[in-house]
């Protein structure tokens, strides 16, 4: 039980891994250098790529949309089209085509999976820069995080599942950190904390606040919206670039394939970094998220328990790997046997290094993510 001294509600981390829905995983579609954003002219289409963006994609999201509605504005305003394809119905290409319907286009979404299937339906949703290189782009990435940060808090309204919340952190949290150092006061200030204040906790910790993004919502509202705005859906997979310009008439093309970039663009710098996800029952009286050895998002839906770094294209989630990720966080809470932090956690110093000194190189330098252990 709780002892007096906790101040937040301890979760209740009853888990079946073998129950229908209890394990997900989904690939980051993680790009060395940095992410995708540039239009380039190809066979005579005017492409404009987006993709790229590990695990920040909902954290980008509304931000790399104004981008590629600004390269598309720019295009129409000699070309004159009408029309213009969207490649993905991630939250990439959602967001995307919703703000090319903005500019009166008449917009196809083309995608072998619709936005349910999408690693952006089974990502956490906590609004930080997780996962994502960006070497180079300071400045460019400041006007994404500001513009997707006051969208998600001011722009879109009700019924987005978009709400504040308070991340308890046992260690400074880089995703947040460069938020803060990248955009100063685009959110609270850290604040240091001489103990963390739950049960089981007796160490001293850090007080972030940030947006919860919930994707089962957010990307049902995005589908929704643009079917009612007339743009139009296509299931269709693709094999190769020369596939696409086969297939699609439209002489604009947006190209928010995510992971599928690596083989449709053939693009060697993407790699994959899968990501299983215990979901838990849900617990409204958690209004907290929290980091350490791993992550815990309390959502309506779910409590959301990640933090593992795969690299493989298997996305079939790993029961044992669920069950570590619930077990690494209950311990902290004083309610699950002690545990070392096993290799493939982002939290575990052989990740969090190479990740400091890929953030220290120069975009060109060869990377090779550390996978795990054999």
């Amino acid at each position: 039980m709780p002892s007096d001294d906790a101040e937040l509600p301890t979760p209740d981390f009853t888990f079946d891994a073998d129950a229908q829905g209890a394990c997900v995983a989904g690939i980051r579609p993680y790009r060395c250098g940095s992410y995708r954003l540039e239009p380039k002219t190809v066979s005579g289409r005017f492409v404009v790529h987006n993709y790229g963006h590990g695990g920040a994609g909902i954290t980008l999201s509304w931000g790399c949309a104004a981008k590629v509605r600004d390269f598309v504005q720019a295009r129409i305003a000699t070309s004159h089209e009408t029309e213009v394809a969207v490649l993905g119905s991630g939250v990439m290409g959602l967001t995307a085509a919703t703000r090319l319907l903005d500019l009166g286009l008449t917009v196809t979404i083309y995608a072998d999976r619709m936005f349910a299937d999408t690693t952006s339906h089974k990502a956490g949703g906590q609004w930080a820069l997780s996962l994502v290189e960006y070497q180079g782009k300071d400045s460019e990435l400041k006007d994404i995080l500001t513009t997707a940060y006051t969208t998600f808090k001011c722009g879109i309204g009700q019924g987005f599942g978009v709400s504040e919340r308070p991340n308890y952190a046992s260690k400074k949290t880089h995703n947040l950190e460069e938020v803060l150092r990248i955009a100063p006061s685009l959110i609270p200030p850290r604040v240091d904390l001489p103990r963390m204040p739950f049960h089981g906790h007796h160490n001293p910790g850090h007080l972030y606040r940030t947006l919860l993004i919930e994707p089962p919502t957010f990307l049902k509202r995005l589908a929704d919206d643009l079917n009612s705005r007339g743009a139009r859906f296509v299931q269709c997979k693709f094999t190769d670039q020369a596939h696409v310009f086969r297939t699609v008439t439209q002489k604009v093309i947006v190209n928010c394939t995510g992971y599928g970039a690596k083989k449709l663009w053939n693009d060697t710098a993407m790699h994959p970094i899968r990501g299983d996800l215990a979901m838990l029952r849900p617990q409204l009286d958690l209004q907290y998220l929290y980091s350490q050895n791993g992550y815990m998002f309390p959502r309506s839906d779910h409590v959301v328990i990640g933090g593992n770094f795969d690299c493989t294209e298997n996305e079939q989630p790993s029961k044992a790997e669920c069950k570590k990720l619930v077990r690494a966080i209950a311990m902290n809470f004083g309610l699950a046997p002690p545990m070392a932090i096993p290799e493939n956690f982002i939290q575990h110093p052989r990740i969090t290094e190479w990740l400091r000194r890929r953030r220290l190189a120069p975009a060109d330098t060869p990377c090779v993510p550390p996978c795990n252990p054999v």
